[in-house]
């Protein structure tokens, strides 16, 4: 199944609006893949400025956010059989 990215958007800020803590994944700038348990406390930004905020302070750019809650983003989703700690 194929996600754009604004039905992503909606789905992160859908995870703000319930406050759950979930799993999130994401790319360093060095290309280090990072797992958290994390609340996302906001989605803000326009085009390639759209940033996650987490919980625990990090400010994830969306473009390097690999999943979040299960969900893969759009620039990610084929990436599932290839990450060894990432939701199925």
């Amino acid at each position: 199944m194929e996600t754009s990215l604004l039905s992503f958007s909606d789905y992160l800020t859908a995870l703000v609006e319930h406050r759950q803590y979930v799993k999130v994944q994401y790319f360093t700038e060095f290309h280090e893949l990072i797992t958290l348990n994390a609340l996302i406390v906001h989605v803000g930004g326009k085009g390639t400025n759209q940033m996650v905020g987490l919980s625990s302070g990090e400010q994830i750019p969306l473009s390097k956010l690999v999943s979040a809650g299960g969900q893969f983003a759009p620039n990610f989703e084929g990436y599932a059989p290839y990450c060894e700690t990432c939701d199925s």
